[in-house]
């Protein structure tokens, strides 16, 4: 009777969990981990297993395929379509930004439009390659490329999400070969688009009608829509400024956060898109006037508000203080648009004055109008009219935060070839007349 309790108990002692639980054992200089997902038809077990160079991240590990189990989110492994393991690959992306995993789960359904259904073990390079072929020909539905077709800077991100999901499939052993050798984009037979640019004097009519707006007390966010066209800065960076980031002595803007639009409302994060997008922008001396104007009134909206302002500290804050949407730049940047046409604007509407009035009117002219725009297109105007000035591409790269310099040349390469092609050397036409000299420039990208 002793002797069979002995053994009993030996048994339990070596009995680590319980059943449904998984194992977790020493494998050479590794941990392995195992646990059953169930069973086949068949009656054989549906299991989960990997390696980890720790007993306490085999546990975790193990742990980790239980509750994706529980949750759905493991097929398996043998049977994971692709789509399937897209979520779980978007859930474990904790360390980025929502703004940003948006972005990811975009660019990844572009590509489960056609592969979403396969088991990623089927996925070959063969069937990559078709997709691109078959995205390089897709019409885009929406945005500035509507009507067109997709991009190759666009393919380009697809394949950089497949490239991460892929790999990660290999390292959670659902397959052992990576589809994604040897793939690449399909290069575009035209230019990257860039959206709508504003030309030198365009851009001059944009601020003096802007100004004259702001003024009239018509648009009250043209301190903003001056600072993205000024410095290149994007519409979260901009509406994200705070007073602390604004050295007037050095006439610098640290970019050191944005915000961020959502459907709950509005988030100032830290995080912003890339390292480089964490810089220090010089100010041109136009938009240091304008800033410390800016910084005048809001004190004045303050003391005018007493215990109702909300200290934000934001540049552009609203009437109380509080941060602003960013939507509403597009807003304020549609409406400068809009009194830019004749019979087409707000020119009619009354409530400013008949002096105020009939200055805008005259500003408007006979003119045509402004193209439509957004606040990023401010962004490719500053960058268009700052390589046109000749400003190094490098130094252009770093004020627009751009990642590498690549990037840069990539997206404004048309800019610089019309650059080389009316600079173009005759060295058998010594005697041929000097090229015209360029116009002068706008104050503001002085």
């Amino acid at each position: 009777m002793t002797k069979q309790r002995d053994t009993t108990k030996n048994k339990r002692s070596t009995k680590q969990r319980g059943n449904g639980e998984g194992t977790v054992y020493r494998s050479g200089d590794k941990w392995r981990w195992q646990v059953t997902l169930g069973y086949r038809a068949n009656g054989s077990r549906v299991t989960a297993s990997g390696t980890a160079p720790t007993k306490s991240a085999a546990n975790t590990a193990r742990a980790q395929a239980l509750v994706d189990h529980s949750r759905g989110l493991l097929a398996e492994p043998s049977e994971v379509t692709v789509a399937q393991y897209a979520q779980k690959w978007l859930m474990r992306h904790t360390h980025v930004n929502a703004r940003t995993a948006e972005l990811y789960r975009q660019e990844l359904d572009y590509a489960l439009e056609y592969l979403g259904n396969m088991r990623v073990r089927d996925v070959r390079a063969t069937h990559i390659k078709d997709l691109m072929a078959v995205l390089s020909r897709r019409e885009m539905k929406g945005g500035r490329g509507l009507g067109r077709a997709m991009a190759s800077r666009t393919q380009g991100k697809v394949l950089t999400r497949l490239r991460a999901l892929f790999k990660e499939a290999v390292s959670d052993q659902i397959i052992y070969a990576n589809p994604m050798e040897g793939v690449r984009r399909l290069k575009g037979s035209a230019p990257e688009a860039v959206g709508r640019v504003l030309d030198f004097d365009q851009a001059a009519r944009f601020r003096e009608l802007g100004e004259a707006l702001h003024t009239a007390g018509l648009c009250r966010l043209w301190p903003a829509l001056f600072t993205a066209l000024s410095v290149g800065l994007r519409r979260g960076e901009v509406m994200g400024l705070a007073w602390d980031c604004v050295d007037f002595d050095r006439g610098v803007l640290r970019i050191r956060r944005q915000l961020v639009q959502s459907k709950g409302g509005v988030k100032l994060e830290e995080e912003l898109k890339t390292k480089a997008s964490r810089r220090d922008v010089h100010m041109p001396d136009s938009l240091r006037v304008a800033l410390l104007a800016h910084r005048e009134r809001q004190h004045a909206e303050r003391r005018r508000m007493g215990s109702a302002w909300i200290e934000t500290n934001a540049v552009f804050a609203t009437e109380l203080g509080n941060w602003t949407s960013p939507d509403n730049l597009n807003r304020a940047l549609e409406s400068v648009i809009a009194w830019s046409r004749p019979g087409k604007g707000k020119t009619g509407q009354g409530g400013v004055g008949a002096a105020k009035l009939a200055r805008l009117q005259a500003l408007v002219g006979e003119e045509g109008g402004l193209p439509d725009l957004t606040p990023h297109d401010l962004r490719h105007t500053f960058a268009t009219l700052a390589l046109r000035l000749k400003v190094p591409v490098e130094v252009v790269s770093k004020k627009l935060g751009h990642a590498r310099v690549s990037i840069t040349l990539d997206i404004y390469r048309h800019v610089l070839d019309n650059e080389q092609r009316e600079h173009a050397v005759d060295v058998f036409a010594p005697s041929s007349p000097p090229p015209p000299v360029q116009a002068s420039t706008p104050a503001l990208l002085n």
